[in-house]
Parts: C-alpha cells; structure tokens; sequence
C-alpha cells in the first residue's frame, strides 16, 4: 500500500513540474528536501528544499530547449520509501546547439507521504 502512495505521490509531483506548478511542488516537497544533480552537469550540485527545486528547474530550462521528456517505467525495491523512475529525454544544448538524447533514471526517497530526495542520472550526459 505504502508504494502505491509513493507512486502517487511521485506521479502528482513530475505533474506539477510539468504544468509549471510551484504550490504542489511546495506541498509534496518535504521541508528538508534535497535534490543531487551529478558532476560534469552545468546544474551539477544539490538544490534544497521546494525552493532550490524550484530555482533547479530555471536553471534546467535555461540550459535546455526540451524537445522530449516522458516518463518510461518505474522500479520497485524491498524499501517502499525508495524507488527509482526511468524518463527519455531529447533536447538541444541551448550554449552549443547540440542534441542531447539519454535516459534519466532518477532516485527517489520518500518520507510521510512526502519527496525527501531525488538522485538524477544521465545516461548521456551533455557537452562531453
């Protein structure tokens, strides 16, 4: 039952950022929040709390004109609070006019019915 609300929960919060939907993000977001942008990235570091996720997805769009980003599957663990969601993404390096096409597995850890962290990983990461 436990996933079943995480996922929920999940689905409510990538809706949100889609629909460029800061009050819900605020709400789903727990208040010690932190989301891990890997190195190499040009928004590589953590981003804390529904604020700094906030400020994140700025800094995502201003790198990237999106041509494509969808959710493909998730994965379940032994841990209901801790699953992982696989995304395509394609889109053009705004700074080089390259076209970035990868997956993006991302992290997630939940606490009380409430996003605790995100870990994104770039199967392809842009620039290198």
């Amino acid at each position: 039952m436990e996933t079943l609300d995480n996922l929920e929960v999940q689905r409510s919060f990538v809706e949100a950022v889609f629909a460029s939907d800061a009050q819900t993000i605020r709400e789903l977001a727990a208040p010690d929040f932190k989301l891990f942008e890997g190195s190499g990235l040009p928004f590589a570091g953590v981003y804390e709390g529904a604020e700094g996720f906030l400020a994140f997805l700025g800094t995502f769009v201003d790198t990237f004109e999106i041509e494509k980003l969808e959710p493909v599957r998730h994965y379940a663990s032994d841990d209901p609070d801790k699953l992982a969601f696989e995304f395509d993404f394609q889109a053009k390096v705004k700074a080089t006019g390259e076209t970035l096409e990868t997956s993006i597995v991302e992290l997630w850890q939940f606490r009380n019915g409430k996003v605790e962290a995100i870990r994104a990983h770039y199967f392809n990461v842009p620039g290198r």
